[in-house]
């Protein structure tokens, strides 16, 4: 029991930002590998440890060693049809799944890579949040998730667009259905409505700040659509979507 759980901290599964990061690294050094005791492998990492500490996870002190992520670029190196029975078999569904998203969109790779490596390397407050639930991680991954989610709960930024669409429109309603929450349940529902951040989280740079034209007001159903889809659906989108179903 003692060395199953053991194992089980010595080797998580991979996550998707981790496994973006990893295969941006392949492709980036690609058809050249380095070694396993290369100065590249021990940057990616310590760039994956990073990543893991940043999301507050504690670390062993085998976590994502060399021969860890070694064997990763080797996992989705078998993916690769250029290089058939090549590499190492054993990768995950997730892994394969990540490969086939960027194999043909390398540019779009890099900027999401640079994007969480960003983040990692950031001292910008990020709250806990409930992206483990389903279908609430971005494809970007769980950083990226976190760091959307924390945008979404600024609660300064949040009053700042409620009043001023209560200043306009004297009522808070759901851009995408109507919904009106003070309507519904009267004045238990007085002043309540979710926010939604428009802005693509590979997008959001750390010391950015929120702007009010960077947010939505959606009612908790919608809000919940929008993240339901990989990638999320935009308020257009999902209006749209309502629009379509009558």
């Amino acid at each position: 029991m003692e060395s199953q759980l053991s194992s089980q901290v010595r080797n998580p599964k991979w996550s998707r930002d981790e496994i973006i990061l990893t295969l941006d690294f392949y492709f980036r050094y690609y058809p050249t590998i380095p070694e396993k005791n290369s100065k590249e492998i021990g940057e990616l990492s310590e760039l994956l440890r990073s990543l893991t500490d940043r999301l507050g996870h504690e670390l062993s002190d085998t976590y994502r060693n060399r021969n860890g992520v070694y064997m990763k670029l080797m996992n989705l190196h078998h993916f690769n049809k250029q290089h058939r029975g090549e590499g190492l078999k054993g990768g995950s569904k997730l892994d394969e799944e990540v490969y086939k998203e960027f194999e043909h969109e390398h540019t779009r790779l890099q900027h999401v890579s640079n994007a969480i490596r960003n983040w990692v390397h950031s001292d910008a407050p990020l709250i806990e949040s409930d992206i483990d639930d389903e279908g609430m991680e971005v494809e970007e991954g769980k950083l990226l998730t976190r760091v959307h989610r924390s945008r979404e709960r600024d609660a300064r930024i949040i009053r700042r667009k409620k009043e001023k669409i209560l200043r306009t429109t004297r009522s808070l309603t759901c851009e995408c259905c109507g919904f009106d929450f003070h309507k519904t349940y009267g004045d238990l529902g007085e002043g309540f409505i979710e926010c939604h951040h428009n802005k693509p989280v590979s997008e959001m740079i750390p010391g950015e700040k929120t702007t009010l034209d960077d947010l939505s007001l959606v009612c908790s159903n919608c809000h919940r659509m929008i993240h339901r889809q990989k990638p999320w659906l935009s308020v257009e989108e999902l209006k749209l979507l309502l629009q379509r179903k009558g």
